[in-house]
């Protein structure tokens, strides 16, 4: 004769089913635990977690391994659009090929996206978590938290792990090893490796490296450059610091600071002995091919420099300096 098991953690998955679909445990809220259910209902752990394993099979709820169970929307009527959550630091500067990607992605796929920004640093964790409200009605979120680093700090990422929804990470990599976060993101730390290459190809020896400190993918550009000069037998001869930018109020005044960081950051390099440079940021590479802020400024003119971006935009090209003295803005790089 069957046991009452199979009719039991099927009644209790229709229970839980009706609470979800009924809003005592809305999408993105957590359901009790398996101990918390087994208690009051006289059933085992085992018998609770086959409940749930029903209820996720079937989508109604999630179960995230080492963060809990969560409630998940009601499925979509056929042929319904699906609703993804994005949000960004920003929608400007890096980002419009990053949000023309998704939303191509987004009319392939018939999804509605909800685009949403934080702004960078503390500020936009604040912006972040009063925005989780806002979330739970989509099925997933793609997320470039605020930074500045390419990781969360553990804090922060006890945050993203209790959004109310499944995420993916853009341009951002997990905490840890015991981070379990899926995350899509560029390899900064080759890519600088690669302009290493390129430089060491075209018979530079002696190189430097001039990185914002301020920007996510910086830690992992400085990485790959010290390994790379090294794995290459480069000399590294200097290496320049941009000074921030986060937080400022005004961009205006950033953008008018950057000539004569330029100046100094060839001053600082030229005199180290190098004669090739990677640069990471599109303005800061900008910057350096632009004419000289003020007299008096040291030029590349006369030597045969040359300048490898590496950053946000298409692979790093290499450039001789010489042309700083005649070109301006980004000319140079498609």
């Amino acid at each position: 004769m069957a046991t009452g098991a199979p009719i039991k953690y099927l009644h209790l998955a229709t229970e839980l089913r009706r609470g979800i679909r009924g809003g005592t445990w809305p999408p993105g809220s957590k359901p009790p635990t398996e101990v918390e259910l087994a208690a009051p209902h006289g059933l085992s752990v085992n018998t609770v977690r086959r409940a749930l394993e029903v209820l996720a099979a079937e989508g109604s709820v999630e179960r995230r391994q080492g963060v809990g169970t969560f409630a998940r929307p009601a499925p979509r009527p056929p042929g319904a659009r699906r609703r993804i959550a994005v949000v960004l630091p920003e929608r400007d500067r890096y980002f419009p090929p990053v949000i023309a990607g998704i939303e191509a992605a987004a009319v392939h796929t018939r999804t509605t996206i909800d685009l949403y920004t934080t702004g960078y640093a503390d500020r936009g964790w604040d912006r972040l978590t009063h925005l989780a409200d806002h979330l739970a009605g989509a099925e997933g979120l793609l997320i470039t938290h605020p930074g500045p680093a390419d990781a969360a700090t553990p804090a922060h990422t006890r945050l993203l792990r209790k959004l109310p929804l499944p995420y993916v990470l853009l341009e951002r990599t997990p905490s840890g090893i015991d981070d379990p976060s899926e995350h899509v993101s560029t390899d900064h730390a080759g890519g600088a490796y690669l302009a290493l290459a390129h430089l060491a190809a075209l018979g530079h020896r002696d190189v430097a490296l001039a990185c914002r400190t301020d920007s996510a993918p910086s830690h992992g550009i400085s990485t790959g450059f010290i390994q790379g000069a090294a794995t290459l037998g480069l000399s590294v001869a200097a290496r320049f610091d941009w000074p921030s930018i986060t937080g400022r109020a005004n961009f205006e005044d950033v953008l008018a600071a950057q000539p004569l960081l330029a100046d100094a950051a060839l001053d600082s390099v030229l005199g180290s002995g190098a004669t090739g440079l990677v640069c990471f940021g599109d303005m800061e590479g900008s910057a350096l091919l632009a004419p000289p802020a003020g007299p008096g400024c040291a030029s590349p003119a006369t030597s045969p420099w040359s300048l490898a971006r590496t950053g946000t935009s298409p692979p790093s090209r290499c450039r001789s300096l010489r042309s700083r003295r005649r070109s301006s803005g980004s000319a140079g790089w498609p």
